[in-house]
């Protein structure tokens, strides 16, 4: 039998008095290493790292559903509610999953709004995580909300939109069977989610003036991005940098706005040197206490 070590399970997280009943998938023992799929999509995104034997060797890697996506339902009542993803209940949920499952300052990576979370969560809670990893990230991109008006437009296939708008993001030289897996893992996203994701991302995010508070714990913050994505060029990377005095900014050359799904090897390239300065910094600080 050819059986993959992943554990699937489900959570019960409260958020605002309200249950949401989440699904998670882990693997791996160690630090904690906590990940955030990216808007519209799930935690499948980070299966090839969930399987990665170098990486769960060390690190316990648990990837999570929002609600809404993948196979977390919409909390009862959903029907009666647009979904609007906000900075507010995004960073309440993280820190809420986080606590749910006992974790003690794990370390935080997500892509995609996922990215862009990380400076919201590290600004609120700094004192949570051990680490913040932001894939893609950016500090402020108005853009995606002008793309969410036509995913509810009775004339436009959502299906046929969305594979040609993914596709556009991830890099030419990926392999057919990585592309066609992040375009289908975009196809199954439920009507409405996607748009209702873009609200944070385009909208409720801004983080250009977080420059002075998140500098303080710049040590902690990194940022990976790769130069196939149109939508955090280095021009961007540049600016958050140059805000945040100390951040770790790690650009790839292969890599494009799904970096964890489209290309795993390369992935590794660039994360393998962000862990093992997180590592570093974690012995010194273990030497220190002594």
């Amino acid at each position: 039998m050819n059986i993959e070590p992943i554990t699937g399970r489900y959570i019960h997280v409260a958020v605002d008095g309200r249950n949401y009943r989440t699904y998670f998938e882990e693997n791996g023992q160690g630090e904690p290493l906590v990940c955030l799929h990216t808007a519209g999509a799930d935690s499948i995104e980070f299966r090839h790292l969930l399987t990665d034997a170098e990486i769960t060797e060390r690190y316990r890697v648990i990837a999570f559903d929002m609600p809404w996506h993948g196979r977390s339902l919409p909390p009862d009542g959903w029907w009666e509610e647009e979904y609007r993803l906000t900075r507010e209940f995004y960073v309440k949920f993280i820190v809420a999953f986080s606590r749910a499952l006992g974790l003690d300052k794990p370390i935080l990576m997500g892509c995609s709004m996922g990215g862009y979370v990380m400076f919201d969560v590290a600004r609120q809670h700094p004192d949570d995580f051990g680490a913040f990893i932001s894939l893609q990230g950016r500090d402020y991109e108005p853009a995606w909300d002008g793309l969410s008006k036509w995913y509810r437009h009775p004339e436009v296939n959502a299906n046929a939109m969305v594979q040609s708008l993914i596709a556009s993001l991830i890099p030419a030289t990926a392999a057919p069977a990585r592309r066609h897996e992040i375009e289908w893992i975009y196809m199954r996203c439920a009507p409405g989610v996607l748009p209702g994701d873009f609200h944070y991302a385009a909208v409720d995010h801004d983080s250009r003036s977080y420059g002075p508070e998140l500098s303080r714990i710049a040590d902690r913050l990194y940022l990976i991005a790769g130069d196939w994505d149109w939508s955090c060029f280095a021009e961007h990377t540049d600016r958050i940098r140059q805000s945040i005095n100390g951040i770790t900014v790690v650009r790839s050359p292969d890599l494009g706005h799904f970096p964890m799904s489209e290309d795993p090897v390369a992935f590794r390239r660039a994360l393998d040197p962000v862990l093992a300065k997180i590592a570093e910094r974690g012995k010194a600080g273990n030497a220190a206490r002594q």
